[in-house]
């Protein structure tokens, strides 16, 4: 069963009622984490529970307004890009899912460079619905664990 999200832009960043950031830092160079990011068929690779992940119907250059579909653990994401600032910022909502946590959502990564790596912040901003609520005071946590296991698993990927 698909939910339907509010189609918000990418000013709910300032204005959900509910936001969480994480942050990280990766060895590998912004160019390359950026790619990685851009390229979803890396993030089965190294991103925890990725199965698949696309964009469907469009062929490159992508960016905004491009559509992403993703495969996460059972759950299904059908997303539309809000900002593809190359090297610097990614971000997208949640237009449908199989997972009712939010009304609206949000996520925004940015990129810069941190001596020869990376450093990511990773923003998720929700307009949160009850199973989202009762995590609330959890989720930030658990958004910088999942971050970084992403980002080890990422520079392994790279250094491959």
């Amino acid at each position: 069963m698909w939910f339907e999200l509010q189609p918000v832009e990418i000013d709910f960043l300032d204005v959900a009622p509910r936001r969480w950031v994480a942050k990280a830092r990766l060895q590998a160079p912004r160019d390359a984490v950026w790619g990685a990011f851009a390229d979803p068929s890396t993030w089965r690779h190294w991103f925890p529970d990725v199965l698949e992940a696309s964009y469907p119907g469009s062929t490159p250059p992508h960016g905004v307004g491009t559509r992403r579909f993703s495969h996460v653990g059972r759950q299904y994401y059908e997303e539309t890009m809000l900002a593809w600032d190359e090297g610097v910022r990614w971000a997208y909502r949640i237009d449908r899912t199989t997972l009712p946590i939010s009304t609206a959502h949000v996520e925004c990564t940015e990129f810069e460079d941190d001596g020869t790596g990376t450093r990511l912040r990773w923003t998720l901003a929700a307009k949160p619905r009850m199973m989202l609520q009762l995590t609330g005071p959890f989720m930030e946590g658990t958004l910088q664990r999942l971050l970084a296991r992403a980002t080890r698993n990422l520079d392994r990927y790279l250094d491959m």
